[in-house]
């Protein structure tokens, strides 16, 4: 039997105005580089080695794990 899930109700809409949401959303490419390397300087090895790996593909069918091999 499935549980039943639980509906957690949103919050209020933030009071942002929109013109600093539109300086918000003027993210770049190099900002996000910029970002990395500063967060790969401040990481340990095993977290600036997983900013190296690139993103796995998904299977079409949408799951995100498979298990082609059963030990």
């Amino acid at each position: 039997m499935k549980k039943p899930t639980k509906v957690i109700p949103l919050g209020p809409p933030l009071d942002t105005p929109d013109e600093e949401l539109d300086l918000l959303a003027l993210v770049t490419p190099e900002d996000i580089e910029a970002a990395k390397a500063d967060a790969r300087a401040r990481m340990s090895k095993r977290g600036a080695a997983l900013l190296e790996t690139e993103k796995a593909e998904r299977a079409e069918g949408g799951d995100d794990v498979t298990n082609d091999t059963v030990a």
